[in-house]
């Protein structure tokens, strides 16, 4: 930590410790001359000193984005271009990640989308997440850590006077209400029945 406000306070006071290590190269430059030996590149060596003592990064960055807005500011017509081609891009990439965000990451259109858990099994054929009857009420029945249990199993329907069957859904009683489901037209079913 002490790293961190040594390296922020050479961030904020970063002139005063320029002409102040400028001074000390001075010096000892001048002392080298003194003793007829060589003292080396001063602005290497005030570079180095830079970089022991701060965020150097910032320093560059700072001095691209005036290099940038000079260049820009002689030539407004590529300015005008280049901010336009910028702009079009974001906007592009904001409204695909906003229609991917809508069709995909959207929470389910549940009650605490985040608390329900999927219990899946390994089988020699791979994971499957349709758990026997059985399972699932033993689940429901010892379990101390899950408010309710919900299960649902893929099937096929041959309704009479259809071609071919229909695929449906079975679901346990609590299925809805658990989930905080309301029904459109009609009623759900009932737990407590």
């Amino acid at each position: 930590m002490n790293e961190f406000f040594r390296r922020l306070r050479y961030l904020l006071n970063r002139r005063g410790f320029d002409r102040e290590l400028a001074g000390d190269l001075e010096f000892h430059r001048e002392m080298a001359a003194g003793e007829n030996r060589p003292f080396g590149n001063t602005l290497h060596l005030r570079e180095e000193a830079r970089e022991a003592w701060g965020w150097t990064w910032i320093d560059r960055l700072a001095q691209d984005l005036r290099y940038a807005f000079r260049l820009l500011r002689s030539s407004p017509a590529f300015a005008i271009a280049a901010v336009l081609i910028l702009s079009i891009g974001i906007g592009v990439n904001i409204a695909a990640f906003g229609f991917f965000n809508l069709m995909v990451l959207r929470p389910l259109p549940v009650r605490d989308p985040a608390t329900l858990v999927r219990f899946q099994r390994l089988s020699p054929k791979g994971y499957s997440s349709v758990l026997p009857y059985p399972e699932m009420a033993f689940f429901r029945e010892h379990s101390t850590t899950l408010s309710a249990v919900l299960a649902w199993n893929p099937s096929t329907v041959t309704m009479e006077h259809e071609p071919r069957p229909l695929k449906a859904q079975f679901v346990t009683a609590n299925f809805f209400s658990e989930l905080g489901a309301a029904a459109s037209l009609g009623r759900l079913l009932d737990p407590s029945r």
